[in-house]
């Protein structure tokens, strides 16, 4: 009876860490620090896309998430491509920062994101349901162009999983594609050398325009030589992750979890570039959506509040 009893007690917390990159290595080391710091849960990491993931949420299916905080804010009010509202998701923690690098073929003549439609390519999007899709059509539109132009043009819009498209690129299946994380970034390194690639720059007035299409988005340049031939400063698109929960989570699992991520910050740190920021940013900035009870309480408790 006392074994049935610890049984029932137990909190089993699901952790969506997308499909690629970075967020599988930062969600697999959430669940071993919750595992460790709270008692009384069980936390386990699962893949999937992020929107569907902030569905499933807000339908009790999972109980964390990572992604970023425009997209996340985006989807909370019903106006991404699923047009669902999720009025139950809540913020625990700013994390890192990611930009969206667009790259094609070394040889390739496309050079700026308007050279797009002037051919027919094989351009990596994603799904139309994800995170990806609702990224590049904004950044197209405010390069002056669209995915509506680029299929007419002839370009085929590739949807198979992010995590393919580094074979896909390598098999010369793609002709344009787009990363998202830190750099360097490992995805991309797989594909520096072989078959080579070329970074796209952006103008500071379209990622401007980006950022009034999707607010929460800024700039940061890359510096020059971070990848093989990439011998000039690159713009790209700088957005900011954030873990998500679910007020459906009890508060004081939730103020126990925000505590063990906070405290244990370091064990994210050289998993990832970008991953030093987590613990050093302040953990409510960049945030857009409400703060979960629990995460409220503690950091109310340590005296952090928000930057001006």
């Amino acid at each position: 009876m006392l074994a049935a009893g610890q049984a029932s007690a137990q909190q089993f917390l699901k952790i969506n860490s997308g499909l690629a990159g970075t967020y599988p290595l930062y969600g697999a080391k959430l669940a071993e620090v919750i595992n460790k710091n709270v008692k009384g849960v069980q936390a386990s990491a699962v893949s999937g896309d992020s929107q569907q993931a902030q569905l499933d949420m807000q339908n009790k299916e999972l109980q964390y998430k990572i992604g970023y905080t425009y997209d996340i804010r985006w989807q909370t009010d019903g106006k991404s491509t699923l047009s669902t509202k999720t009025p139950n998701i809540c913020h625990v923690q700013t994390l890192y920062g990611s930009g969206l690098f667009t790259v094609v073929k070394a040889d390739s003549p496309v050079n700026t994101i308007a050279d797009m439609p002037k051919g027919k390519y094989r351009m990596w999007v994603g799904p139309k349901s994800g995170i990806f899709y609702n990224l590049i059509v904004p950044t197209l539109e405010a390069n002056g162009t669209s995915i509506a132009e680029v299929e007419k043009a002839g370009t085929i819009l590739e949807t198979f999983g992010y995590g393919d498209t580094v074979q896909a690129f390598q098999d010369r299946r793609l002709d344009i594609t787009f990363f998202a994380g830190g750099y360097p970034y490992n995805m991309l390194q797989q594909i520096e050398n072989s078959p080579g690639v070329k970074f796209i720059n952006q103008s500071e007035a379209a990622l401007k325009k980006l950022g009034e299409l999707r607010p929460g988005i800024g700039m940061k340049t890359m510096p020059a030589n971070v990848y093989k031939g990439q011998t000039t400063p690159i713009n790209v698109p700088w957005f900011v992750n954030q873990l998500a929960s679910t007020t459906y989570v009890p508060d004081d699992i939730q103020y126990e979890v925000t505590k063990a991520v906070n405290e244990n910050a370091k064990e994210w740190h050289g998993l990832f570039p970008g991953s030093t920021d987590i613990g050093a940013v302040n953990p409510l900035d960049f945030n857009a959506i409400p703060v979960c009870k629990g995460a409220a309480k503690y950091y109310a408790e340590k005296g952090v509040k928000a930057s001006s």
